[in-house]
């Protein structure tokens, strides 16, 4: 693997095992649990990374087409544990299959992603660094709610 690419990887890998790790203790009623004054549950918040990941890193680095809804990640339904970490795991696994294929030339190509804002130029490095810190982020709102839904102690 590129030695400019492998710590992206890296830490891509070490936020996944935390996700993971923080939610395992969980059963399907506390990564659904709601928690007042916020709109997303843990399962939601999982879905939703599983779907990004794949957007920024499956789609933009690597080429394969996420075909994603990013709505439809936010969606009400009660989602079940199991499900969401295959997820989650699946796309760990193109993570790794899309990452040990760049090179650190690859990561300076410029390609086009969706904002909200609409279609923009950017640099792969630009992607794998947007992937990360969403990951990273939202890995620490996991943190947060697992305490919040029972598992783990106070906030």
């Amino acid at each position: 693997m590129d030695p400019y690419v492998a710590p992206h990887l890296q830490v891509l890998e070490e936020l996944h095992r935390q996700i993971v790790e923080m939610v395992a203790p969980l059963d399907d009623e506390q990564v659904n649990r709601t928690v007042p004054g916020l709109a997303n549950t843990i399962g939601i918040v999982l879905r939703h990374v599983a779907g990004s990941e794949r957007y920024w890193v499956g789609e933009i680095l690597g080429g394969f087409p996420a075909y994603r809804d990013r709505d439809a990640e936010f969606g009400r339904d009660r989602v079940q544990k199991a499900t969401v970490l295959t997820d989650l795991e699946r796309t760990a696994a193109l993570t790794q299959e899309v990452l040990s294929r760049l090179s650190r030339e690859d990561l300076l190509a410029a390609v086009e992603v969706r904002r909200a804002g609409g279609t923009v130029r950017e640099t792969k490095l630009f992607a794998l660094l947007h992937a990360t810190q969403h990951l990273a982020y939202h890995a620490g709102q996991i943190r947060y709610l697992t305490r919040l839904v029972g598992a783990g102690g106070s906030a």
